[in-house]
């Protein structure tokens, strides 16, 4: 019998990322490393979104911007649950997200309530970082919730390096 695959949320940096079209050099090396991962490890996951991820990547108006919530509403959608909005207050009463940036709350409330065993973002100045992680590890723990990993594609885990993934039964 297969192990079932482990489960990932994308949000939207990671979509901006994948179809980036700009010219400064950092963009297209994020961009180099997320279609990477995109085309080599991405069956190993079981991939969805939320209408969070879809309605960042909808506002403004940018390069490829068509590309990018094609590819992203070919994902599974989580659903908001009530719980999702519970957590995201949580999240921001406790000072883990910048009121500034309700929908990185949003995007990990629905990462946790869901239950996903990683969220993958190149957010770190709010999500992918190691203080984010700790306190957020804290909180959860608190509320008896499931904490996910917050990766990037450079840190995340890759199977065709010999790396384990983390399974929803660790």
């Amino acid at each position: 019998m297969s192990q079932p695959k482990p489960t990932i949320y994308l949000d939207t940096s990671f979509f901006s990322a994948l179809h980036y079209r700009g010219g400064a050099l950092q963009g297209v090396a994020r961009q180099i490393r997320t279609r990477e991962w995109w085309d080599q490890e991405r069956h190993f996951f079981e991939l969805y979104v939320s209408v969070f991820t879809v309605g960042e990547l909808e506002e403004g108006v940018y390069g490829a911007q068509e590309a990018a919530v094609r590819e992203a509403r070919r994902l599974r959608f989580l659903p908001v649950v009530r719980g999702v909005w519970e957590a995201k207050r949580l999240y921001m009463a406790e000072g883990l997200i910048p009121a500034s940036v309700q929908v990185d709350a949003f995007q990990l409330a629905v990462a946790t309530v869901h239950r996903m065993d990683y969220l993958l973002t190149w957010n770190s100045s709010h999500l992918a970082n190691p203080e984010t992680q700790l306190k957020l590890k804290v909180l959860n723990d608190r509320m008896h919730w499931r904490t996910p990993w917050v990766v990037s594609p450079d840190s995340i885990p890759r199977v065709l390096l010999g790396q384990a993934l983390r399974r929803r039964d660790e």
